[in-house]
């Protein structure tokens, strides 16, 4: 096991009814000021938005509202949101709803709290020296963005989706209730639960250096995510599940799966899933299915990771039987059927990318590297990727 620093300073507030303290919080900050931040409509249909713009006017906090976050959340948007944020003197960004949401809540207080555009942030060109204090309410699990530093913004004008990390943008405050999620479309609930999946399994996958235990959490929050996503058809307001699903979403990209080991995870999936996303608006979750399992194929077929492959195989998708005991290429088909199974695309072809986009898209995710700690990667590497996934 690697020596590490582990750093969350993010307080979860999670169950049914929780979004009652959402109130006392930023009154505990002295909070009289505050940008809501939203995403389509379910937060309006839900009452969730009217309820928290009225209980925070009652109690003297003024608020306004900027709506209208997409998946793969716009620049175009977050630079909105800044210059409100700074026009109202807002002392607090306050997201009410899924990762997309949150995601945009951090450039946002980075933005806000700086001369600089955030962009220019983004790439490094200034440092981030402040920012504004983040309580959220999500809608939507499967990100970890409730719990993490990390935000994911795409520029529309160079079709760039980039990461953007710092330490600063952790959410102060994150409620958690799985009732919310109730009325969220089933196929919403897979991509984001997906994501959730791909965040354990990058780590998982990545190294095998870290202790045993580490591992062994990992492999029960994936199989829990699984057995969850198999039930849940039959079971959107069983309580017990959604909530097991949403604890998970939080805890899948906390930064727990990675502690221990030498590589925080390998992204080869997410990286190149972003350049799909960037390219074609697709739901992250969408990007993953097609790629992840078409990466794993990718490293199997360079003979890399064939004991982790295994592992995977039995202690996570539960195969118990290989043609030639070849319990690694059985687990790789087994996560393809898996994703299959939730009426979900596992090639481009099926997701209506054209082949004929490849060189443009592997020069895309190019702009992001280094990554990829199982097999590294480079330009060569990610083309073969996306030919793998046709």
């Amino acid at each position: 096991m690697h020596t590490f620093t582990y750093h969350s300073p993010t307080k979860i507030i999670f169950g049914e009814g929780t979004v009652s303290h959402l109130l006392p919080e930023l009154k505990a900050s002295s909070i009289a000021r505050a940008l809501l931040l939203t995403g389509g409509k379910s937060v309006y249909a839900s009452g969730l938005h009217d309820r928290v713009v009225k209980e925070l006017g009652e109690a003297g906090i003024v608020t306004e509202t900027v709506s209208g976050v997409q998946p793969n959340p716009r620049l175009s948007k977050v630079r909105e949101a800044v210059a409100r944020a700074k026009e109202m003197h807002a002392q607090a960004i306050i997201p009410l709803g899924g990762g997309s949401v949150f995601d945009s809540s951090k450039a946002i207080a980075a933005g806000a709290a700086s001369e600089y555009d955030i962009w220019d942030l983004m790439l490094k060109k200034h440092p981030v020296t402040a920012a504004l204090p983040i309580y959220g309410v999500m809608t939507l699990s499967g990100t970890s963005s409730e719990i993490n530093d990390t935000a994911m913004i795409t520029n529309e004008d160079t079709q760039e989706k980039f990461p953007f990390f710092n330490a600063l943008v952790f959410p102060k405050v994150a409620i958690v209730d799985p009732v919310l999620q109730y009325t969220v479309p089933l196929n919403q609930i897979y991509y984001c639960s997906l994501d959730a999946l791909s965040h354990i399994l990058e780590p998982y996958l990545a190294t095998a250096d870290t202790c045993n235990v580490v591992s062994e959490h990992c492999e029960a929050y994936a199989r829990a995510i699984i057995r969850c996503l198999r039930s849940l058809p039959q079971a959107l307001h069983n309580y017990e599940i959604r909530s097991e699903l949403a604890f998970c979403g939080t805890y899948a990209h906390s930064g727990w799966a990675s502690v221990g080991r030498s590589r925080r995870g390998d992204f080869s999936s997410h990286r190149i899933g972003h350049a799909l996303g960037a390219f074609y608006d697709l739901p992250h979750g969408i990007t993953i299915g097609v790629i992840m399992p078409n990466w794993m194929q990718f490293a199997y077929d360079q003979g890399k990771g064939h004991e982790i492959f295994t592992r995977f195989a039995k202690n996570i998708m539960g195969v118990t039987e290989a043609p030639g005991n070849d319990f690694a290429l059985a687990g790789i088909k087994e996560f393809r059927k898996f994703i299959r199974s939730l009426g979900m695309p596992v090639s481009l072809t099926e997701a209506d990318i054209d082949a004929k986009d490849i060189p443009a898209l592997a020069d895309n995710a190019a702009r992001t590297l280094p990554f990829g700690a199982l097999v590294p990667m480079d330009v060569a590497a990610i083309t073969a990727v996306l030919k793998q996934s046709l």
